[in-house]
């Protein structure tokens, strides 16, 4: 199969030989994280963590309570059809959405995670007429898309890997480095291997990221970063700033218009 993407410099990743496509495959003696970029990173990541998992943990106590007459599985579907839709349209190597995660949907989700289905979906181009995919920032972002896809595949539990994609596009100008990669990864409990073999399986990365772009597509969302709040913009960054949010830009807005649609659906 042709390549999808043109051939990434060298000092950023090894081309596999089959696919011409960047393979995390190195001898360990090639690895290499800064001591001072890992320290930089690790405190504030020890906080975020604790932070959400504290949270997430109140609110996992709260809303689940045993019910003799309902399986687990049914109790889950039940809770799942509850919670009100949250998702945002982005760009891995885009400013905006750096800002959007850091300003906006994390502290939200600290607050309502509880009663929310986030996704994460990407914005780019497909070619109907083959597998191929381009992104507007080049194709270390449409790799940098693949990456995220496959950690939320990978760990579905959205506190792990909101929290190894905010890692990330918090360094949006480094993505895809392996270097970054490997630093989130260790700091969110991601087994490297497992992630890896996502990326490198044949059709399985792009596979993801087609289908998130075409989700994307379908909605008609074009800016990065979108959030939609049940189905409908909510509020855009792009270009440094808010708009189109007509209910405020606001943490605190956001999670008043989630709470409300929430208590309506479980009355």
């Amino acid at each position: 199969m042709a390549s999808r993407y043109s051939r990434l410099p060298e000092d950023k990743f090894p081309v596999s030989a089959s696919l011409r496509k960047p393979s995390y495959e190195q001898p360990r003696a090639e690895r290499y994280t800064p001591q001072r970029q890992w320290i930089r990173r690790i405190i504030p990541a020890i906080l975020t963590l604790v932070a959400l998992f504290s949270l997430f943990r109140a609110a996992f106590v709260c809303r689940h309570h045993y019910d003799p007459a309902k399986s687990f599985s049914q109790v889950a579907v039940d809770e799942d059809s509850e919670k009100v839709p949250l998702e945002i349209h982005v760009m891995s190597k885009c400013p905006d959405a750096r800002d959007c995660l850091r300003d906006l949907i994390l502290p939200t989700m600290v607050e309502v995670s509880d009663k929310v289905n986030f996704t994460m979906s990407f914005i780019g181009s497909v070619d109907p007429k083959s597998d191929a995919v381009s992104c507007k920032h080049g194709p270390g972002e449409c790799l940098g898309n693949e990456i995220l896809l496959c950690a939320a595949k990978v760990y579905p539990d959205v506190k792990i890997w909101l929290g190894f994609a905010n890692c990330m596009i918090s360094d949006y100008p480094d993505i895809p480095n392996r270097d970054l990669v490997e630093s989130c990864a260790m700091e969110h409990g991601i087994d490297f291997s497992k992630l890896n073999g996502c990326i490198s399986d044949e059709g399985e990365g792009i596979g993801l990221l087609r289908s998130s772009i075409e989700r994307s597509e379908e909605y008609n969302v074009t800016k990065s970063c979108t959030v939609r709040l049940a189905g409908e913009v909510r509020c855009v960054r792009d270009g440094g700033k808010w708009y189109d949010c007509p209910g405020g830009s606001a943490v605190k807005d956001l999670v008043g218009d989630v709470s409300d649609l929430y208590n309506k659906g479980t009355n």
